[in-house]
């Protein structure tokens, strides 16, 4: 067995000990002639494992012109090679999981001899 077959199984095996399902809605925006438009859509759903990470920090408050939120971003978030995962300045991805709302804050692939065995994101929990 390759390293990279090795890798995705041992990604397999550490999703299935607490797997989440979890449909990411997203929105975005994408080149249209000279400009741009903004798009939202529902992805299928995906199983993923979402964990406290080591960035566990007190909750953050954001007082905007809004209101205020609480946001804490000690989460993760582990996917396999196939996942549709997004983040950046044109695309926001977030998902609703038990009851509490994440938005996917950075998306790291894992790589095996340049082939793409997995991702984990930086999550956002909106309170």
């Amino acid at each position: 067995m390759d390293f990279v077959e090795l890798r995705r199984k041992h990604i397999a095996w550490n999703i299935s000990q607490n797997p989440s399902s979890i449909s990411i809605h997203r929105k975005g925006k994408r080149r249209k002639g000279g400009g741009y438009e903004e798009f939202q859509e529902d992805l299928p759903p995906v199983t993923v494992r979402i964990f406290v990470g080591g960035n566990a920090q007190s909750p953050k408050m954001d007082s905007g012109t809004i209101g205020t939120v609480k946001t804490d971003e000690a989460y993760n978030l582990l996917a396999d090679e196939f996942a549709n995962l997004q983040a950046g300045t044109e695309v926001t991805d977030t998902f609703i999981h038990i009851g509490d709302t994440f938005k996917i804050l950075q998306v790291m692939p894992y790589v095996v001899k340049g082939v793409i065995v997995g991702y984990r994101a930086d999550l956002e929990r909106m309170k």
